[in-house]
């Protein structure tokens, strides 16, 4: 006889309705004296798209002096981390950072029913992705890429090379693509500008710089922090209307 499934089991998603604020609410709440830290984790090493979204929304927000920015190896650990670190009684929040065309962003979604993952954004153009490969290989990559060459690459942009027919390597981001092209484990890569500056390769190919939509998104503990955030504001609003 097969077993009743316990339904009590499964997950609900956090009600997060009232926390369904403008920007400008967002950022005179990030603002107040009762977030003491704003702890951004995004997907490392550095030179990924949305490491430069997270920072160019510190940046518009105007609260980068309040912030700290911490690389991660996914974006699921950057959501694991996110829900660790936040500390509401000690005015700490975590914000973890995805990519509208993260591979995996329905995961992220689905699995983490207690965690808001859209709850701010950030549309940006793409650091301009590009092909590349180490200096000294370049001359070797023209009018073809080599058929032994293999390609280091994020699921995520990995179908913009599937006209060469080349053997194509998943890597962590585009920027562990570099790393590791940089490092002699693979010959080329799809990588960011910033990536490719950083670790000395050469560009073969610009694919471009469209605009994409980054997330930022917090934990239960971050929507409870903000609650209280909220509470304080309207209670200030209502003392300074009496008086």
């Amino acid at each position: 006889m097969t077993e009743h499934a316990d339904l009590s089991l499964l997950p609900s998603f956090s009600p997060v309705s009232d926390l369904l604020l403008g920007e400008d609410e967002i950022a005179r709440a990030l603002g107040s004296s009762a977030v003491d830290e704003v702890r951004c984790f995004a997907l490392g090493p550095e030179g990924t798209n949305i490491a430069q979204a997270c920072r160019r929304w510190l940046r518009r927000v105007g609260i980068e002096g309040k912030s700290t920015m911490i690389l991660c190896p996914t974006p699921e650990e950057s959501v694991i981390a996110a829900r660790r670190e936040t500390d509401p009684e000690r005015g700490i929040l975590g914000i973890f950072w995805t990519c509208a065309v993260f591979d995996r962003e329905k995961e992220v979604f689905f699995e983490n029913p207690d965690t808001y993952p859209f709850f701010v954004q950030e549309t940006m153009l793409l650091d301009e992705m590009q092909l590349a490969t180490r200096p000294e290989l370049a001359a070797q990559a023209f009018p073809a890429l080599p058929a032994d060459w293999r390609i280091a690459s994020h699921p995520s942009p990995a179908p913009l090379v599937d006209g060469l027919s080349r053997t194509v390597v998943r890597v962590r981001s585009n920027a562990d693509a570099a790393a590791r092209c940089a490092a002699g484990d693979f010959e080329a890569c799809i990588t960011t500008e910033s990536a490719r500056q950083i670790y000395g390769l050469t560009g073969l190919h610009l694919f471009g710089s469209p605009p994409m939509v980054f997330f930022g998104g917090i934990t239960y503990a971050g929507a409870r922090l903000f609650r209280k955030v909220l509470a304080m504001a309207a209670l200030e609003e209502t003392v300074v209307v009496k008086a």
